[in-house]
């Protein structure tokens, strides 16, 4: 019901050197023969002199070397007030978007002023037991330098035409995803009441129970905290937009905080829950093999005949590190948040990092996660 948007893989240059980040005005030449200047950070120059920088609202954009006409460096760059951020992010949204801000997120929304607050109070509950959560744990979480951006439409019609954008068909299969090219996550009012009436007073609460009386709560809830956990982990250290982490990992985490609590009004709680729909999956079609496999390639995310399955294995990869073998797994996660972005890992280096942060082969854990599963759903029952 959900998707993460990376880099396309034709547009990434062949070889890049780190830059230490600098601000910088460029001006190049698009396809359509138009001169456009941006400012911004400068994260990764490319052998080719292709440049990677991102703007004051956390857009990323690659620019190829031979498009570029000038170059300069900039003494800084002023960051957006969240007010500032907030006008710029609705004027290139379609009208009668408002937006909200909290401690930590950007609400830009044309549904009711209730869903879109409902909606807030879930995200900052996720944020801080996200933080707490790896910082118990031993990581070290870094707060988001900027709001965290969240786009909200009021009715999956209006939804489906700007994703399609961004994801093309998928629009239609899924309710919300991160991108992260923007940094944003983009969804839809999932109540179905189609207010298009951003002052409409709805209340906090009234929206939270419409949200629980649809049929499709659960699913819903956990995508829209699946996407969220996709961006808390991108501007929390965990990981680096556009590097080499691997999908395992980073949607292995995400189904790990996914699952819903329909019985609290925010519609979620805890961390770690059993998530049914992933373990009834893996009981019925655990895979031996699949985990080591994933470990090396991300491959069977990418085949649909194979994508839920794996989805199911590394949420019980994740489920059984993150408890049997925490302080493993956070030296593990510690070492991917160091890589840049645009670095590519072979096969061979990811199985070595595993294999050297676990001192084990992936296939000689099988036994004991089967085991951890299976002590999970006999909990389960009543």
């Amino acid at each position: 019901l959900g998707t993460t948007l990376g880099l396309p893989a034709q547009a990434s240059p062949p070889l890049v050197k780190q830059k230490p980040a600098q601000a910088i005005e460029v001006s190049h030449e698009t396809p359509q023969g138009t001169t456009k200047k941006l400012r911004g950070k400068l994260l990764v120059e490319a052998l080719d002199g292709s440049l990677l920088l991102e703007d004051d609202q956390q857009t990323l954009h690659i620019v190829s070397g031979e498009s570029i006409t000038q170059q300069s460096t900039l003494s800084e760059i002023n960051p957006l007030t969240p007010k500032q951020l907030g006008q710029k992010t609705i004027a290139n949204l379609p009208d009668g978007f408002s937006f909200i801000t909290t401690r930590h997120y950007l609400i830009c929304y044309n549904t009711s002023l209730g869903y879109a607050r409902w909606s807030a109070a879930l995200l900052e509950r996720l944020f801080t037991g996200f933080h707490a959560f790896w910082s118990q744990a031993g990581l070290e979480v870094q707060q988001p330098e900027h709001p965290l951006i969240v786009i909200i439409f009021s009715n999956r019609n209006d939804y489906k035409r700007a994703a399609n954008k961004e994801v093309g068909d998928a629009s239609h299969s899924i309710v919300g995803y991160y991108n992260q090219l923007t940094n944003q996550i983009t969804t839809y009012d999932i109540t179905g009441s189609d207010s298009n009436d951003p002052t409409t007073r709805q209340s906090l609460s009234s929206a939270g129970n419409s949200i629980l009386r649809n049929p499709q709560a659960s699913s819903l809830i956990a995508t829209l905290v699946h996407e969220a956990t996709h961006q808390l982990a991108f501007n929390a250290g965990l990981h680096v937009r556009l590097s080499p982490t691997p999908v395992w990992l980073s949607e292995g985490i995400a189904t790990y905080f996914e699952t819903p609590d329909l019985t609290n009004s925010r519609g979620w709680q805890s961390i770690g829950a059993i998530n049914e729909a992933r373990l009834e999956l893996i009981l019925k079609q655990f895979t031996p093999g699949l985990i080591s496999r994933f470990i090396a390639e991300d491959k069977p995310f990418h085949n649909p005949d194979e994508a839920l399955i794996a989805y199911a294995h590394a949420w019980a990869l994740v489920s059984f590190l993150a408890t049997m073998r925490r302080e493993d797994f956070c030296t593990y996660i510690a070492h991917f948040s160091k890589k840049g972005p645009l670095e590519l890992d072979s096969p061979e280096e990811r199985m070595n990092e595993f294999k050297n942060a676990f001192q084990c082969e992936p296939d000689d854990l099988e036994p004991a996660i089967i085991q951890y599963i299976n002590a999970i759903a006999r909990r389960k029952r009543p």
